[in-house]
């Protein structure tokens, strides 16, 4: 995923970075990345692996703390490589409310979640629609379905391409910031 149509070196707030390929791929095109885990055992690994002078800052801590702790409008992207899968509704919803606020006007915000084409969204048991829990992921796993994808740009948000790679059963997903002002929901 590329961040080619900010048009300018971008700050970017990568969430669930794991051992921080993203985050380096994405601070060698030149943007100054904040990369986040939850696991600080990926936040060691990720700075192991990262070369001196590379402008990426690695912090242990949990998505929405994090955007909340975010000065509004001060990030130009929120990259999430595989970490919605594993979140529960609730949060998603308050994670994307977050994501939207912490967005500079204009900002993108640019994820990447996996298909129900997935060979894994038939294993382990069902735990709700299109949620599986057991083998090959100990906790509930989310895959995504095009209307899934599209009820997450429903507020705030508008839609600047959903794309489906088919042979790694994978959706890359870019939406930007919508600069209209938030009405309440219904």
């Amino acid at each position: 995923m590329r961040l080619g149509r900010i048009g300018r070196p971008a700050h970017v707030l990568e969430l669930g970075c794991g051992s921080g390929r993203d985050s380096r791929a994405l601070a060698s095109a030149g943007h100054a990345v904040l990369a986040i885990d939850f696991a600080p055992r990926a936040i060691a690994l990720a700075r192991e692996a990262t070369p001196k002078g590379l402008p990426i800052a690695y912090r242990t801590g949990e998505a929405l703390g994090t955007l909340e702790a975010t000065p509004t409008g001060s990030v130009d992207a929120v990259f999430a490589n595989l970490f919605y899968m594993s979140q529960p509704d609730r949060a998603v919803d308050r994670i994307l409310g977050e994501v939207r606020r912490v967005l500079a006007p204009g900002g993108v915000h640019l994820f990447a979640v996996r298909s129900v084409s997935d060979p894994h969204a038939r294993r382990g048991r069902p735990f709700g629609p299109d949620v599986r829990i057991g083998r090959p992921h100990a906790g509930p796993y989310r895959y995504y379905r095009r209307a899934t994808l599209d009820a997450m740009t429903r507020r705030g948000f508008v839609r600047e391409r959903a794309e489906l790679t088919r042979s790694r059963h994978l959706w890359r997903v870019c939406d930007r910031r919508a600069d209209v002002p938030l009405r309440p929901p219904p």
